[in-house]
């Protein structure tokens, strides 16, 4: 008799933990899923997907669209026309261009060569938690990155709004948030230099 309480008592216990188990399983894939996102707010007209096969890009004098969201500390970032001209790279944490890009501009950045007229912000983009160096702030904070990130959402959204068709994405805009260059892929500190000094003249 007191083995067939101690086994249903065992039993019992034996399901709880089950449970409790995968309530806590279940508990950790939804904060998972969140990881590494976004709420971003974008307004204003979407612009064209980049093309870097055509001879100029269609989207350069048109108004880029506003951005208001967030690092993953939910501090707020901003890209709007508040009168400074500045360069916006998307970056996406399992692509090894960007992987290859972060290092060498942080150090640019490190050694004061971005002027003080013109703004730097990211935007981690893309995001997975399937593929590789998820989730993007960790990626981020190892590399000790210092440029203000935006966290976009599930769907791209604010990738989308700039016509970002591969990263890294670079995105030139002037004082009134217009459009003044796009270019996709690795251009280095070098190409970063050259961005930089089209800001500063476009004003």
């Amino acid at each position: 008799m007191n083995k067939r309480i101690l086994a249903i008592v065992g039993g019992v216990v034996g399901l709880a933990l089950i449970v409790l188990l995968a309530i806590s399983i279940a508990g950790e894939t939804e904060v998972d899923a969140s990881i590494g996102y976004g709420d971003p707010v974008v307004t204003g007209q979407t612009l064209p997907v980049y093309n870097s096969a055509a001879a100029e890009d269609v989207a350069v004098g048109m108004p880029g669209p506003e951005v208001v969201g967030a690092d993953w500390e939910d501090n707020e970032v901003t890209i709007t026309a508040d009168g400074r001209p500045k360069i916006v790279l998307f970056l996406a944490h399992w692509c090894p261009h960007c992987q290859n890009e972060v290092p060498p501009v942080q150090a640019w950045l490190d050694a004061g060569n971005l002027p003080d007229d013109v703004d730097l912000y990211s935007v981690a983009t893309s995001t997975d938690r399937l593929r590789p160096n998820w989730p993007p702030q960790d990626w981020l904070e190892e590399e000790g990155w210092t440029v203000p990130v935006i966290m976009d959402d599930q769907i791209g959204t604010v990738a989308g709004s700039f016509g970002m068709a591969g990263t890294p994405f670079y995105v030139v805009l002037d004082g009134d948030n217009n459009v003044v260059r796009r270019i996709s892929g690795e251009i280095g500190t070098a190409g970063l230099a050259i961005l930089v000094q089209e800001a500063q003249a476009a004003g």
